[in-house]
């Protein structure tokens, strides 16, 4: 046959393209694997993406318009199941809408609307131990197919009534390892290994047809084609080979073609595009993102295979966004999110056209709309409709209505765990008795398109409507008056302001930090620590294991006796097998240096004991049994923590549980006493404790999970609020007088930062998620530079924040685990080298020195932008006497200029500055000669023209004056007699 009478497809052409790395959702902790292989890993709807945060049973809501690096600040993180989840998917119909189900069976509906939480709706479970699928009905509103883990049963629910399945579909053979539903919701076809099976849920005979399918153990997905009778699979065949196969859902005996991929063991996801009818293929572990069109599916179909697009990196799950937010106008078919490592990354598709001013409507037919074509109880009755399609011309195209997620009114689960129970009909967002109303809005809108109901919000199109153009009046009368041409001005002024002005793009950061590139730098290996033997690491949340003063370092050691290892800090090195210590008698709980006195030690161990020790100028050569100081009070027990005061010498602050009813005791060293002591307002224990930095106030989180703020010195409660959901050790620190930042876990183990302001306690002012992660963080702050420092026990990676607004910086990251960090006095920092700061990194077997870097122009010059006068932390601005009488001194502070050099606001402009503000002189007085020949130039036409008019003037009343010839000559009537 001749070419010319072929028919050839209209999306032959289409070019799969992978996004630029700005596009990518990226930095995203999304987690690549799931207990389920059935799972994509990522689902759409038209205004947010939905992922499985790393941890156990979390859930990721990124929103779709907002890609980059910094997406994940804007990641939704929550905890829907107390397993991990296995499935998830959006309604169809409702953007806001999520279904997820997990390991423990359970099946939950959220409205993730809430701009704070995502709130649950329904919950129940499933007759099995895992859900494996979940999906929603294409057509009726509020039903939902699960199939479970073992793989015997297609479940079908409704919402309303979720106590039992209102159709169990069930095989006595091979079992089902995916289901998809006809486009019009009338038929499902479930796939297994070696079986395909077609099945009408409401009939009384349910199975309709059967037939052998792949014959591969795992890995089989079938999709029916739209609302036509074909069905494609994928799946292994019995040697494991990937293939892929068309059936006539009408006859199952024999596929209508089946073909081979490839040998390789990945699962294959099938994404079907039914307005193109063109399949995506994507492979688990993949680089390549195949697609293949279908023809033909009203006659006899035909299967062409298009150009494969190459992604350069591993493909573990995708998706198709939604046509809604598509760029049309830019001839994009289709968008498939690929989850890869660590990120989303978008792959368009697109039909090159000649030009892209037109709506090309060749390629986007008509879309199914987000109104449900049935409500659950019609589909039940046996009715059958499609959903009501929508143009995706943006010159036809209305802003789409946001419909209102229906209460459920069904009763739990009885098997519903203690988590769940309390979620109930309060939970949700409408009330019973709207739903019947609810139902009523969306059989007028399906009837007819342009009536939209009153409790329905217009959403963010992602294509901007072209307004149309306003028909032609006519020849106008020319002879309008001015008052109508004014009326005329004005309305046009009023349609231009109406219309959307274009925003410019945005390059960068609004708030760029000055620190925003810190950089880690690892010190020589000849300065680190080496061998260290016997680390104790059994210890408590809030114990730092390793402190620091400027001469010597301590590490709690394991063995009896409760020891702390002293290490000298100008001696590093491999350290001996066995590190001088001193023994404080019983497990040390906590330990403190002196920060005014380098040499001073204090511990408190078990046997309710603090104990103040005083290390020789070199060392320890031998274990030290004696302390110089012993402070005990006869109803303290239990004491966790000890700090210093900030500004006052010999003042200690210690924390313990008294039989049950924690207490915090404020020590005088001079005279070994307790001079203050009261309760911290909760009868349940203290996690961390802290001093503000002008030792007025103490900050306390409990394990009532509430953050209380107390005067250091009557212990009266100046403010409280709820902090942490996790119960887990928390720490904090203060940034100032007023703020405090906590750094602690929320729900599912999810680590976090909140910022509180103690004029305003009712909630944080700052709140900015980490990741999932069992281990404990420690905290320290840098005020001059306004940064955070976090790192977690066990992790590789120390994290950085920006504390005004708590933007993430550069991430320093070790090469071994951690264990604790320690931060130096900033007099400490090679400022030659711009080093903001100085730190030990505790790992198992070594300690190292670190320094936290800022690249510089000019590095050769003191930058006294970012080393500011700092406070002299190494010297008590009072004693404990005139703190215990009220009064409060602030600390002194010091230059860390030195002396050989020059200020960088001080130095010189650099050579090409100094180039470029002559160069601007030079131009500059150009100018100014310019301008004054210019003048000189006006000044003399200006004299010119006034001598002309003045000419002009003269001769003008020349001639007036002047007497006509014929005026000379005197009548001979004008003659005297």
């Amino acid at each position: 046959m001749s070419r010319r009478f072929q028919h050839v497809n209209k999306y032959r052409n289409v070019v799969g393209r992978v996004e630029k790395k700005e596009q990518w959702y990226a930095d995203v902790p999304v987690t690549t694997t799931s207990s389920s292989d059935k799972a994509q890993l990522i689902k759409a709807s038209r205004t947010s993406l939905a992922v499985k945060w790393s941890g156990s049973g979390s859930i990721g809501l990124l929103p779709l318009d907002k890609p980059g690096k910094t997406c994940s600040n804007e990641a939704r993180v929550f905890h829907a199941h107390g397993a991990p989840v296995t499935d998830w998917e959006f309604s169809p119909f409702h953007d806001d809408l999520l279904a997820t189900g997990a390991e423990d069976g359970m099946v939950k509906l959220w409205n993730i609307g809430n701009k704070d939480e995502p709130s649950c709706l329904s919950t129940f479970s499933i007759p099995s131990r895992r859900v494996d699928s979940i999906s929603f009905h294409p057509t009726a509103d509020q039903i939902i197919t699960t199939l479970g883990n073992e793989g015997k049963k297609v479940c079908i629910w409704d919402v309303n009534k979720n106590e039992k399945a209102i159709f169990e579909m069930t095989t006595s053979k091979e079992s089902f390892q995916s289901f998809s539903w006809k486009s019009d919701g009338s038929l499902l076809s479930t796939a297994g290994k070696d079986s395909i099976t077609v099945w009408d849920p409401r009939a009384t005979e349910q199975q309709v047809l059967t037939g052998h399918g792949h014959e591969g153990i795992k890995g089989s997905r079938i999709v029916w084609l739209g609302d036509s009778n074909y069905l494609f699979t994928v799946g292994q065949s019995k040697f494991r080979s990937r293939e892929y196969g068309l059936w006539d859902s009408r006859n199952l005996s024999t596929p209508l073609k089946k073909a081979s991929l490839d040998q390789s063991t990945g699962i294959m996801l099938p994404l079907y595009d039914e307005d193109t009818e063109t399949m995506y293929l994507i492979g688990r572990g993949d680089t390549t993102i195949r697609s293949m069109q279908i023809s033909d599916l009203i006659t006899r179909p035909t299967m062409d295979e298009n150009m494969a697009c190459g992604t350069m990196t591993s493909v573990y799950g995708a998706t198709l966004m939604r046509k809604q937010s598509l760029h049309v106008m830019q001839a994009e078919i289709a968008r498939v999110l690929a989850v890869v490592e660590n990120a989303i990354m978008p792959v368009s598709f697109e039909v090159p056209r000649k030009q892209y001013l037109d709506f090309h409507a060749d390629l986007f037919p008509d879309t199914k709309g987000n109104v449900p074509g049935l409500t659950a109880s019609e589909w039940l009755a046996g009715e059958n409709k499609l959903v009501e399609k929508v143009s995706l011309n943006p010159a036809k195209s209305k802003d789409i209505p946001s419909k209102d997620i229906p209460a459920t009114t069904g009763s739990q689960s009885t098997t519903v765990t203690k988590e769940t129970a309390s979620t109930g009909v309060a939970d949700t967002i409408s009330t019973p008795s709207t739903t019947h109303n609810i139902n009523n809005k969306i059989e007028k809108t399906s009837s007819s398109s342009t009536t939209t109901t009153k409790d329905q919000t217009p959403l963010e199109s992602s294509t901007t409507p072209i307004a149309p153009s306003s028909p032609s009046s006519g020849k106008k009368d020319d002879n309008l008056s001015n008052s109508d041409h004014l009326k005329e001005d004005e309305k046009k002024e009023q349609e231009e302001s109406s219309k959307p002005k274009k925003q410019l793009p945005h390059y960068g950061s609004a708030h760029a930090s000055a620190f925003k590139y810190i950089s880690g730098k690892l010190y020589h290996p000849s300065t680190h620590y080496d061998d260290l033997h016997g680390l104790s690491i059994d210890k408590s949340g809030n114990f730092d294991l390793i402190q620091a003063s400027t001469e010597f370092m301590g590490v709690p050691m394991s063995g009896a006796g409760g020891r702390v290892g002293i290490i000298p800090i100008n001696k590093p090195g491999r350290l001996p097998t066995h590190i001088p210590s001193v023994l404080c008698g019983s497990n040390v709980t906590n330990f403190k240096f002196d920060p005014f006195d380098p040499r001073v030690l204090a511990t408190v161990s078990e046997d309710n004991c603090i104990r103040l020790w005083r290390i020789p100028e070199n060392g320890l050569e031998e274990d030290l049994n004696d302390a110089f100081m012993l402070l005990k009070d006869s109803s303290m027990d239990k004491p966790s923590q000890i700090e210093f005061h900030p500004n006052a010498n010999h003042v200690l602050m210690s924390v313990s549980n008294d039989l049950g009813k924690p207490a915090i005791r404020i020590w005088d060293l001079d005279t070994q006493q307790v001079k203050l002591k009261y309760s911290t307002g909760s009868n349940q224990g203290i996690l961390y404790c802290a001093w503000s930095p002008d030792g007025k106030k103490l900050a306390i989180h409990g394990k009532d999970k509430q953050l209380r703020i107390l005067d250091a010195r009557s212990g009266n409660i100046l403010a409280h609020a709820k902090s942490h959901e996790g119960i887990r050790p928390s720490r904090i620190v203060w940034l100032d007088a007023t703020r405090i930042a906590s750094v602690g876990f929320g729900l599912g183990s999810m680590r976090e930062i909140l910022i509180f302001d103690i004029d305003t306690m009712s909630k944080p002012i700052f709140k900015r998620s980490i990741d999932v992660s069992p281990s404990v963080m420690s905290v320290y702050y840098d005020p001059d530079c306004d940064i955070l420092y976090v790192a977690g026990r066990g992790d590789r990676i120390i994290h950085t924040f920006a504390a005004k607004e708590l933007e993430p910086l550069a991430k320093i990251e070790g090469t071994t685990l951690q264990q604790s960090l320690v931060f130096m006095p900033k007099r400490l920092c090679n400022v030659k080298e711009t080093e903001i700061a100085r730190f030990y990194r505790l790992t198992p077997t070594s300690i190292e020195p670190y320094g936290a870097r800022i690249p510089r122009a000019r590095p050769e010059y003191f930058q006294d932008d970012i080393f500011i006068n700092t406070p002299d932390y190494e010297h008590a601005a009072q004693d404990a006497k005139s703190w215990f009488d009220g009064e409060d001194k602030e600390l002194n502070r010091i230059s860390l200029q030195p002396k050989d050099m020059i200020a960088l606001s001080d130095a010189p402009p650099p050579p090409q500055a100094a180039r470029s503000k002559a160069k601007f002189e030079m131009g500059k007085k150009m100018v100014s000669d310019d301008e004054r020949r210019q003048n000189l130039m006006n000044r003399m036409f200006s004299s010119a023209k006034r001598i002309d008019e003045e000419e002009e003037e003269r001769l003008k009343k020349d001639q007036e004056n002047q007497i006509p010839e014929e005026d000379k000559e005197v009548a001979e009537d004008e003659w005297d007699d």
